[in-house]
C-alpha cells in the first residue's frame, strides 16, 4: 500500500496541504501583527495631540516635569499607556515609574521634523534597556516664555507595549476550526484527485498483465488527457506488435520444422534403404547417397542462415569498414550466378557506374547473392535479372544498387511482411528457400546505416533497391 503510486500522490498533496497551511498561519500571524502595530500607532497619535497640551498647559505653569508625569498616570492607564517626556535626548520623567529616568531615548527623526512635530504626531517604535518594545508617537513642546536662552525642547512621548500577537487566544478557536476542516477538504480531495491520476496507469497495467496471461486480444479505451492517450495508443500499438510477433514466430516455427521435417525424412528412407540392403544396384546406391548429401547440405544452410541472422540481430557481428568499389562488387556475385542463371535459361545484366562506399566486403557480398538468389529463382526460362550500380538519384549521399527481375512479382498484401524475420510468403513459390534472406539482407543493410525498398507489380517482376551512404 504504502509503495504504490497512489499513496504517494496522496501524501505529498497531504504535506502540500500541510505546506500550506503553515505558511498561511504564519503569514496571518506577521499580518496581524502589522495590523496591530498600525492600530496602536493610529491611537496613540490619536491622543498623543490632547496629551501634549495638558503638558504644555502644566509646564507652563511651572509644576515640575515629575509631577506632570505622575498626574498624568491614572488616564494614560486607563488606555494601557504611559508618558515620557525628554530632553536632550534623556527620559527626565515616566507615568509610569522611575525605572526608565535617566536612560537615553534615541528618536530617528532629523531635528527639522521634531520641530514640526509640534503641529504631526511622529510614531516609531523604542527599545527599552530590559528589551521590551514600545510603540510611541511623540509631540515636541518649545521652551516656555521666560526659559533661559539656550534651553532645550520637550518632546512628549506617549508610549505603549508592542505586545506580539497571541493568535490562540485572540482567534485560536475559529483558527482551529478552519485549519481541521482545511485539513480534512485537502485530504478528501487529494484521496480522489490520486485516484484520478493513477487510475489511467491502473488499468495499462491491468491490460499488461492481460497480455502477459496470453489475451493478446485485449485493447485499452484511449481517452484522458493527451499524455495518458499517447500512452494507450503506444499500448495498443505494442500489443498488435506483440500479437503479430507471437503469429510470426508460429508461422515460423511450423515452416521451419516444414523445411527441417521434409529433408529429414528424406534422408531417413534413403539411410534405411541403404542399411537394410534394400538395393543392390550400385547406381543406385550412388544417387541414394547422393540425395543424403544434398538433403543434409540444405539442412546445413537452413541453421547457417538462422544462426547468422540470430548473430546479426543481436550486435554480435562486427561491421568492418573498408573502401570498395560498389559495381565490382555486384559483377562479381553476377559471375557467382551465371551458371545457375544459364541452366534455368536468364539472362543476367549490369548496368552503372563505378560508385565507392564504405562497407564491409563480406557483408555486402551476402547482400547481393541473397537478391541475385531470390532474383533467379522466382525468374522462368527467358526472364531477364538486370543489376544497376549508381549515385542515389532522390538523395546525392546515398548510392543505390538495384536488383531486378521479370518474375512473378510479390502480391501487394506480402509487401509490408517480406523483410520480417519470421515470415514467410506462398510456400508454392520459396522454390526450396528457408525464407531468411531478406531478413539478412535488412538487417545488414541498417547496421550500415542504409535502408531496402521494394517495389513490385504482380506478373511483372520485383525490383529490390539498397541504399548505402557514400
Amino acid at each position: 500500500m504504502t509503495n504504490t503510486l497512489r499513496f504517494r500522490l496522496f501524501l505529498s498533496y497531504a504535506v502540500l496541504t500541510a505546506i500550506i497551511l503553515l505558511a498561511a498561519g504564519l503569514t496571518l500571524t506577521l499580518a496581524w501583527r502589522g495590523v496591530q502595530d498600525r492600530v496602536i500607532q493610529s491611537r496613540l497619535a490619536a491622543s498623543v495631540p490632547l496629551t501634549t497640551r495638558v503638558v504644555r498647559e502644566l509646564w507652563r505653569n511651572d509644576v515640575p516635569l515629575k509631577a506632570i508625569a505622575s498626574e498624568l498616570k491614572r488616564p494614560l492607564q486607563a488606555r494601557n499607556a504611559r508618558i515620557l517626556l525628554v530632553r536632550d535626548g534623556r527620559i527626565v520623567a515616566d507615568s509610569a515609574g522611575s525605572d526608565l529616568v535617566g536612560q537615553p531615548f534615541d528618536m530617528p527623526f532629523a531635528p527639522a521634523r521634531l520641530r514640526k512635530s509640534s503641529r504631526v504626531p511622529l510614531t516609531g517604535v523604542f527599545t527599552a534597556p530590559d528589551g521590551r518594545e514600545y510603540l510611541y508617537a511623540v509631540m515636541s513642546l518649545p521652551p516656555p516664555k521666560g526659559a533661559p536662552p539656550g534651553s532645550s525642547p520637550l518632546h512628549v512621548i506617549q508610549v505603549s507595549p508592542r505586545r506580539f500577537p497571541n493568535i490562540v487566544q485572540e482567534i485560536g478557536h475559529q483558527l482551529l476550526w478552519a485549519a481541521l476542516m482545511a485539513v480534512v477538504v485537502g485530504l478528501v480531495f487529494s484521496w480522489f484527485l490520486s485516484r484520478w491520476i493513477t487510475r489511467p496507469l491502473t488499468q495499462i497495467a491491468q491490460a499488461a498483465d492481460k497480455i502477459a496471461q496470453g489475451d493478446l486480444d485485449f485493447r485499452l479505451q484511449v481517452s484522458g488527457p493527451a499524455e495518458v492517450e499517447h500512452v494507450a495508443r503506444q499500448f495498443n500499438h505494442m500489443a498488435e506488435e506483440v500479437r503479430a510477433s507471437r503469429q510470426s514466430q508460429q508461422e515460423f516455427i511450423a515452416n521451419v520444422s516444414h523445411d527441417l521435417k521434409t529433408p529429414l525424412t528424406i534422408i531417413q528412407g534413403f539411410s534405411q534403404a541403404l542399411v537394410e540392403g534394400v538395393t543392390d544396384d550400385p547406381e543406385t546406391a550412388r544417387r541414394a547417397a547422393k540425395t543424403i548429401h544434398e538433403e543434409s547440405l540444405r539442412m546445413g544452410r537452413l541453421v547457417d542462415q538462422l544462426l547468422d541472422l540470430a548473430r546479426l540481430e543481436s550486435g554480435q557481428v562486427e561491421i568492418r569498414r573498408e573502401p570498395l568499389n560498389l559495381k565490382g562488387l555486384a559483377a562479381e556475385a553476377l559471375r557467382r550466378f551465371q551458371l545457375k542463371a544459364a541452366e534455368k535459361g536468364v539472362t543476367l545484366s549490369l548496368l552503372g557506374e563505378d560508385v565507392v562506399i564504405e562497407g564491409d566486403r563480406d557483408r555486402l557480398m551476402q547482400v547481393c547473392t541473397n537478391l541475385l538468389d531470390n532474383a533467379v529463382r522466382h525468374t522462368p526460362s527467358g526472364g531477364l535479372v538486370a543489376c544497376r550500380v549508381g549515385m542515389a538519384p532522390d538523395d546525392p549521399a546515398m548510392a543505390e544498387l538495384v536488383v531486378q527481375d521479370t518474375g512473378p512479382g510479390i502480391p501487394p498484401e506480402e509487401i509490408d511482411r517480406i523483410f520480417d524475420r519470421f515470415y514467410q510468403g506462398d510456400r508454392s513459390r520459396r522454390s526450396g528457400s528457408a525464407g531468411l534472406g531478406l531478413a539478412i539482407v535488412q538487417e545488414i543493410v541498417r547496421m550500415h546505416g542504409g535502408r531496402v525498398e521494394v517495389r513490385s507489380t504482380p506478373d511483372q517482376g520485383a525490383t529490390f533497391r539498397v541504399l548505402l551512404r557514400m
